[in-house]
């Protein structure tokens, strides 16, 4: 049986609380909370290391927007890298990020041809809606810097990784840092992936370091099964992170 001790030190992403977890920390008279992003009940009393997101949604159409609530910061830790999910306020951030070209260099997707606020608070909340990904953005002094993604498998236990970071970010380890985190907390809490994936421009050096200081190796694109994506036309390296 949970003891409400152990209840206090997890962290609102550790995973909603079972049923008798819930009865143990009311009838400590815990503070908790109803989470909408896993649809259950979390303790509140544990510090959270930058993956807050507030309480209440925002809708464009039928696709949901988190939005911060007064009183629950969504930077938490201003002066470290952080990540956490994409809210409204990271709308003006988030715009000037995709405008910049030399982003698309590498990038699996093509440039969109318009870009305005419409188009980049849809593709805010797309990050943000459904179960077949994993969206975080990293925050650096509170402001965006990058993103970090894993699109699960069609096969159980698998996914596939993709990341950006802006140019303001870029040469300073960042990117290894926010993959490694999130790498990290995925395996802490997804223990049922243990095979990920990932696919990089030939040209793209930097990201072929990053990868491999991640713990990935190269890998053949047939045994990955890495099928032409995108501006991948096939002629993209391949890449495998395994465990287990």
């Amino acid at each position: 049986m949970a003891r409400p001790d152990d209840l206090t030190s997890r962290k609102r992403f550790d995973g909603v609380l079972t049923g008798p977890e819930l009865a143990t920390a009311r009838a400590a008279g815990l503070d908790l909370a109803y989470c909408p992003l896993q649809q259950g009940w979390v303790a509140l009393g544990a510090a959270e290391d930058g993956e807050t997101g507030p309480p209440l949604s925002w809708h464009v159409g039928r696709l949901p927007l988190f939005k911060q609530m007064p009183g629950w910061p969504v930077h938490p830790q201003p002066e470290s890298l952080t990540l956490r999910v994409w809210v409204e306020d990271d709308l003006p951030a988030y715009r000037a990020l995709l405008s910049d070209p030399s982003l698309w260099t590498w990038m699996l997707e093509d440039r969109p041809r318009q870009l305005d606020d419409d188009t980049c608070r849809a593709l805010i909340a797309l990050s943000t809606e459904g179960t077949h990904h994993k969206v975080r953005v990293a925050t650096l002094a509170g402001q965006p810097v990058g993103q970090v993604r894993l699109e699960y498998g069609a096969d159980p236990g698998t996914g596939e990784l993709s990341y950006w970071l802006g140019a303001p970010a870029r040469g300073k380890g960042l990117g290894r840092q926010m993959v490694a985190r999130f790498l990290d907390r995925l395996a802490a809490r997804r223990p049922d992936i243990r095979r990920i994936t990932a696919r990089v421009h030939p040209e793209n050096r930097a990201s072929i370091r990053l990868l491999q200081a991640c713990g990935f190796t190269p890998c053949d694109r047939d045994r990955l099964g890495l099928a032409p994506r995108g501006r991948d036309d096939g002629s993209w390296l391949g890449f495998l992170r395994q465990s287990g």
